[in-house]
């Protein structure tokens, strides 16, 4: 995927081959988990003969791109949902982000395919997906991005942005539970300072409208 670190890379996780943990003795547990794990990636595997649901740079004989899933999983919508022919008809969702995160270009997309899930579709070799698809009603979504904020920035008590956000996610909540018997406002994207104001993205946010390679890992 695409990254606020590099437009060129992915988080890419190598086999463990040195360090301290070699040191121990190997689990039945863990030794459990790499045959189930080995025998759903082989049933996936042959489910990806047709139609695909993968691209073929999935394929990495030299280890897993995460660690909490193999290879033939990561585009499960489960797992990878920005890879889900189609975000529509989701329950309301409110995505919060911090400006310097290395999430939030992956939360602004996000964000986009739902609320208006006709017009930012998803993988290219998933083409043709979409109109298939029986969700196409658009997501209610709020995405909000907060100024000079890392991830999950609200540890940070005391900080104005940390304050406005708890206060937005609960009044999403109470909107969205209908507590208060107060309707949810329009999908929106906003941009947050480090005073709490309220104003839409800025350009550079808008780079990510012209990703081309969604869904497929870097040589």
């Amino acid at each position: 995927m695409p990254s606020i670190i590099n437009d060129e890379c992915a988080d890419f996780v190598p086999n463990q081959k040195r360090g301290s943990a070699v040191n121990f003795a190997e689990s039945q547990a863990s030794k459990e988990y790499k045959e189930k794990d080995a025998a759903l990636a082989e049933k996936i595997k042959n489910q990806n003969l047709g139609p695909k649901i993968w691209h073929d740079s999935f394929n990495r004989p030299d280890g897993r791109l995460q660690l909490y899933v193999a290879n033939e999983g990561l585009a499960i919508p489960y797992v990878s949902p920005m890879l889900a022919d189609s975000l529509g008809d989701l329950p309301p969702l409110l995505l919060t982000a911090g400006d310097d995160e290395r999430l939030r270009d992956e939360s602004i997309y996000f964000a986009h395919r739902s609320a208006e899930p006709t017009k930012y579709k998803g993988p290219s070799y998933n083409a043709g997906k979409f109109e298939k698809s029986p969700f196409q009603t658009p997501t209610n979504t709020t995405l909000e991005i907060y100024e000079e904020m890392p991830h999950v920035f609200q540890m940070m008590m005391e900080h104005v942005c940390s304050t406005k956000s708890y206060e937005r996610i609960a009044e999403f909540i109470n909107r969205a539970t209908n507590i208060h018997n107060e309707p949810l406002p329009p999908s929106s994207y906003n941009y947050i300072n480090v005073k709490g104001e309220f104003g839409p993205l800025k350009e550079r946010h808008e780079k990510v409208f012209n990703w081309e390679k969604i869904g497929i890992v870097p040589s």
